[in-house]
């Protein structure tokens, strides 16, 4: 990897409640702060925003940057760790399919809903045609997100690695490569600035920075379009006290209190500021899924 720091940053989209051409306009606007750095991603999508927003995702394409699937609807019920065997190979079939009759290109990279799977996501992805998964999270607390019961993350690695059939956080007999999303207790994503701030953010960044320096591990970080946009739709979180039971879906809805965005044009500076930051460290390069894929098999190759 020529000894740079790879910072691969991604966009989750979704379906949301706002009008169609305020979520088209997140887009555009995501898009034009990207260029501003000269930075490269890839956003992750479900099947159904592929088809919808069709021409907006061919422009996302025509910008250079990976467009990946983020699953076929990102309803509450496409939860991966909890569907059998089958029913994930034939969705993720499906949303593998409908993403590629839209771009006209192969789709290689996932990034579950929820950041949910199992050993036998990893087998569906690969037996897809998935290279490429990024749903794990390294060291962060299950408590603390929608995946309440998941220990795997607390030792899963850290850098790049292929995942087991039987457990998907830790290295296995998988030829997919699992690329996990940066985290340490906390992920490292826009909804933990929404939560603690901007500075915060800089701090972590330069702790996975300096770790990336010394062992060669990838920082990957996530944010929504909609959060890069300073005038953009809001729905407010309304606390009810079924919020405080945890659900098996969900987790506890409660924190939605902590990572809603009560100041969109707050956190909007505060990543294009992170942003900033992390385009004038020392050698770092900015590299999407599919590059960060050619990369770790020319690596392979070399080594064999």
């Amino acid at each position: 990897m020529n000894c740079a720091v790879p910072i691969l940053i991604s966009l989750d989209v979704h379906c949301c409640p706002a009008p169609e051409k305020e979520i088209a306009l997140w887009l555009r606007e995501s898009l034009k702060k990207l260029d501003n750095f000269s930075i490269k991603a890839t956003f992750f999508l479900p099947a159904v925003f592929a088809e919808k927003f069709a021409r907006d995702v061919r422009m996302i394409l025509d910008e250079g940057h990976e467009i990946g699937c983020h699953g076929l609807t990102h309803d509450h019920g496409e939860q991966y760790n909890l569907m059998p065997y089958n029913k994930q190979k034939a969705t993720l079939y499906e949303a593998k399919k409908r993403i590629e009759e839209v771009t006209t290109s192969e789709i290689v990279s996932f990034r579950s809903p929820s950041y949910k799977i199992n050993g036998n996501t990893i087998r569906a992805l690969q037996e897809n045609g998935f290279r490429v998964d990024s749903s794990v999270n390294p060291q962060r607390l299950g408590i603390l997100s929608s995946d309440l019961t998941n220990i795997g993350w607390m030792y899963s690695p850290r850098k790049a690695y292929h995942p087991g059939f039987n457990n998907p956080f830790i290295a296995g007999e998988a030829s997919l490569w699992e690329i996990p999303q940066s985290a340490f207790i906390f992920p490292f994503m826009s909804n933990t600035g929404m939560a603690f701030g901007g500075a915060f953010m800089k701090l972590f960044f330069r702790m996975l920075y300096t770790e990336s320096s010394f062992k060669g591990n990838q920082i990957v970080y996530m944010f929504h379009p909609e959060d890069i946009c300073p005038n953009r739709y809001r729905r407010r979180y309304k606390f009810k006290w079924r919020h405080l039971l945890p659900s098996r879906r969900i987790g506890f809805e409660v924190r939605y209190a902590l990572l809603d965005n009560k100041d969109p044009k707050k956190t909007s500076r505060q990543i294009i500021s992170l942003l900033e930051m992390m385009k004038n460290s020392n050698n770092i390069k900015f590299i999407t899924f599919g590059e960060m894929l050619t990369l770790l098999e020319n690596k392979n190759k070399r080594i064999v």
